[in-house]
């Protein structure tokens, strides 16, 4: 590969960079799910019947016991040197799981209060709020926010509860009771007063931690404001119908009967009818009671009946599976490869190379759109991946040597080839080998090789740490991404909702069908067999084993912008390498845009 040569740290820095990785996947809030858990418990795990394990004590961590049975000296070596920062890590990751849980659960409690509640500093810039607040102020004519500085229009007013901020932000933690005050904003005439109560932090910071900020907390209220009342918890309290406590939940909103009768889609008549039933269950009399009754119950506490937002679904998915064949063939060395067909049987052939997460089921699952495009599509498993038997040290050309022992069995003379992630680098490898056999080769989301700590950048840490392992600790690459790979296929649906991904793709995962469709590929894939995967990682690390200048095949490149996997600054160098190339550049496009643009994809591959 032409791309410019980078100096390589020395012992001590890689040390330093893996050591960087470690704790800052420690604190990666989409770190695959109890991966660093299981680098830390590897080591301990006598499955491997190791007869003397080192031990290498550190103060009051646990020892770390190294198997070096399983790797080289200077592995073993480098990992002693890692492992009790490894340790350090996960004791820090577990006590800030603690103080972000506690800190969730006091934020969530805030949210269920009736008054509006600001944390603000010293000067009035808004450190944090609940969503009642920040709907007061925004329904307000009279509070705004500029900068994140709660203001008022009046200047007069403005001045002087800025005045008040400061006083009871910076008031001695012994005096804080003297410096609450009370404020109203509003005039005759305005909009309904806005009633403010500032007080000093309700938790003061401590007196040697010169970092934290001086606060003041305030409650908002304000009549404007409709409550939020939920219809379940006053059945539940005051025994009422469902139909009687939406009546009450509206009536208490600040709405007449009238106009809950006509929101209701009810009679005047039926809703004092309801109302009157309302009375009795309750033990009031007049409406006020009842209001009044209800703005002081749990009810108020309690989040307001929600309806589950819909999902954005992706364009033209449809269920439409259609699998034409599922055979497999024997390979001159003896292996077995597996492949299934779709689309047009009598189409133009094109092959898919699947990706780490995939097998020979990958496709957008609307086959009848692949049949409509003219397109017989031919995606193999990879070996070691679904059917197809695992060849050790089996790299990219051996797999061009294999796909073409399929093409001269299917007879096909020439066809396209498409990869996503890892399997563009298949695809471009047979391109590279038979080019004479191709039309096209799309590489969509490719992954470029791992050639220093500075191709990390845009990357999540938890692809960092498997990628800097597979090349300077390959014995624990392997062992952790078998792990990986374990508890994938234990619970997919977990696995997928963890993995590190931008806005478009979470959208894409959170579709069902497609939802569905991935995580049969992944079970499919590599439930029964690891070995694929884990030879996947560990070629990340290494360089691809031909030069991108020989491709001369036409070469599309399909990359997103947001891709935070793949971050397309690390493939522009392979794009600029390869001399017949085209990049679409998909704005705001992740890992996954696979399933959005499938049929431009195909259709600009074979046209």
């Amino acid at each position: 590969m032409s791309m410019e040569d980078r100096r390589q740290p020395d012992a001590k820095g890689i040390e330093s960079e893996l050591i960087g990785i470690v704790y800052e996947s420690a604190f990666d809030p989409d770190f695959w799910t109890d991966l660093l858990e299981c680098v830390a418990s590897l080591f301990e795990d006598r499955r491997f019947n190791s007869q003397k394990p080192t031990t290498f004590p550190d103060d009051d961590l646990e020892q770390v016991r190294l198997f070096t049975d399983q790797m080289g000296k200077d592995e073993a070596l480098r990992l002693a040197t890692l492992l009790p920062h490894l340790y350090r890590a996960l004791k820090l990751k577990r006590e800030y799981n603690d103080v972000n849980h506690t800190r969730g659960q006091a934020q969530a409690i805030i949210e269920q209060f009736p008054l509006g509640v600001l944390l603000v500093n010293s000067k009035g810039k808004l450190i944090s709020a609940n969503q009642h607040a920040l709907n007061t102020i925004a329904d307000s004519n009279t509070m705004f926010m500029e900068n994140d500085v709660l203001c008022i229009t009046t200047a007069k007013q403005d001045q002087l509860l800025k005045s008040l901020i400061c006083k009871a932000a910076n008031s001695p933690l012994e005096d804080a009771d003297e410096h609450v005050s009370f404020f109203k904003i509003g005039e005759e005439g305005m909009e309904l007063p806005v009633s403010l109560l500032i007080t000093p932090d309700p938790y003061p910071r401590i007196h040697f931690d010169r970092q934290v900020e001086n606060c003041a907390a305030i409650f908002i209220a304000s009549a404007s404001v409709k409550q939020r009342i939920a219809n379940s918890a006053l059945q539940t309290i005051f025994g009422l119908s469902p139909a009687e406590a939406r009546l009450a939940a509206l009536l208490a909103s600040g709405v007449s009967l009238n106009q809950a009768a006509d929101q209701s889609c009810i009679s005047k008549n039926t809703a004092k009818v309801q109302l009157k039933s309302v009375f009795s269950k309750i033990g009031v009399n007049r409406q006020a009671e009842l209001v009044k009754l209800i703005l002081t119950s749990p009810a108020v506490f309690n989040p307001a009946d929600k309806r589950k937002k819909k999902v954005r679904l992706t364009a033209g998915v449809k269920a439409k599976s259609h699998i034409n064949k599922e055979a497999h063939i024997t390979l001159r060395d003896g292996r077995r490869l597996q492949y299934a067909e779709y689309g047009d049987p009598q189409g133009k052939p094109v092959i898919h190379t699947h990706g780490v997460l995939g097998c020979r089921y990958e496709r957008f699952p609307d086959d009848l759109l692949t049949r409509k495009l003219g397109v017989r599509l031919i995606i193999p498993d990879r070996p070691g991946y679904g059917l197809s038997e695992y060849a050790p040290e089996h790299g990219y050309l051996d797999f061009a040597d294999d796909l073409l022992e399929l093409v001269d069995h299917l007879d096909i003379r020439q066809c396209s080839i498409m990869g996503l992630s890892v399997g563009a680098i298949y695809a471009s490898a047979f391109a590279y080998k038979t080019p004479k056999r191709l039309h096209n080769i799309a590489m969509i989301c490719s992954t470029p090789p791992f050639r220093s700590f500075s191709d990390f950048a845009g990357m999540p840490p938890s692809l960092k740490l498997l990628a800097a392992f597979s090349k300077y600790l390959p014995t624990a690459a392997r062992m952790i991404a078998d792990i990986a790979i374990t508890n994938a296929c234990k619970d997919p649906g977990t696995f997928l909702a963890n993995i590190p991904v931008c806005a478009s793709d979470r959208v894409i995962l959170s579709h069902s069908l497609l939802k569905e469709h991935i995580e049969v590929c992944v079970l499919a894939g590599s439930k029964d067999c690891h070995s694929g995967f884990v030879q996947d990682v560990l070629l990340s690390a290494e360089l691809w084993p031909f030069a991108l200048k020989d491709i001369q095949t036409k070469t599309y490149f399909w990359h997103g912008t947001e891709d935070t996997h793949s971050p397309l600054c690390r493939v522009k160098p392979i794009i600029d390498a390869v001399p017949n190339s085209r990049l679409f550049r998909i704005d705001g496009g992740g890992h996954f845009l696979i399933y959005d643009h499938w049929q431009e994809i195909l259709s600009t591959l074979i046209h």
